[in-house]
């Protein structure tokens, strides 16, 4: 489903608008890019999945100078706005689904909120393990997106500071309607649940961030 008919808005008001639905969004692509830059070795390539509008890539492209991205998305218009992002010379972009599209090897897997999308968890792992793959010795994947607590009360609270925020632009009725429809088109896989499958696959998984229900998963190779 293309971005502008799942959130029900027009792509040129994207960026403003991701930050009325998402708590701590900048918050939480600062900590996945110092993620990044604490990795520990040469950070020379960088793919980032369901890439969008290039907010993430945009931010690792500004602090890390060097790198070379590759960003990879199935919607043609957020690719457009993410050529304007980008810088020309260090991105490349690719029209195409990241479950499908091939990994270069490279030396960091980043993405924001565009692993919700993966219904199954097959096929999530399926994904992890090509992303091992395509890593070098000591890569790393920085992911973030929303991921409740296992504990039915902790998960309550986080769902109720979503809707909360929501509700400062939008109001309480219309932040539920968000809510419910979101739950039906996106599968957001309890944090617990998330790093055992990043573990399953390979990878060692760390938690680089948390706040309410949203989280920074570092996975090294």
């Amino acid at each position: 489903m293309a971005v502008s008919s799942h959130l029900k808005i027009d792509l040129s008001e994207y960026d403003a608008r991701i930050r009325t639905f998402i708590p701590h969004y900048q918050a939480m692509l600062a900590a996945a890019v110092d993620a990044l830059k604490a990795a520990g070795r040469p950070v020379e390539t960088v793919v980032d999945l369901g890439t969008g509008t290039g907010a993430l890539a945009g931010l690792v492209a500004a602090e890390l100078k060097r790198a070379r991205l590759v960003g990879i998305d199935e919607d043609a218009g957020m690719l457009a706005m993410a050529v304007r992002r980008l810088p020309r010379r260090r991105a490349r972009l690719v029209h195409g689904n990241f479950l499908k599209a091939a990994l270069p090897r490279c030396d960091a897997v980043t993405a924001s909120f565009a692993l919700h999308h993966i219904e199954h968890p097959r096929t999530k792992r399926a994904l992890y393990r090509r992303v091992q793959a395509a890593l070098r010795p000591g890569g790393v994947m920085v992911s973030a997106d929303c991921h409740p607590a296992t504990n039915p009360a902790l998960a309550a609270t986080g769902r109720t500071l979503w809707r909360d925020h929501l509700a400062t632009t939008y109001g309480r009725r219309e932040a539920e309607a968000y809510l419910r429809a979101w739950a039906h088109e996106d599968f957001y896989m309890p944090l617990a649940d998330e790093l055992s499958l990043l573990r399953g696959a390979g990878l060692s998984p760390e938690v680089a961030w948390r706040r309410d229900a949203f989280a920074v998963i570092v996975a090294t190779a």
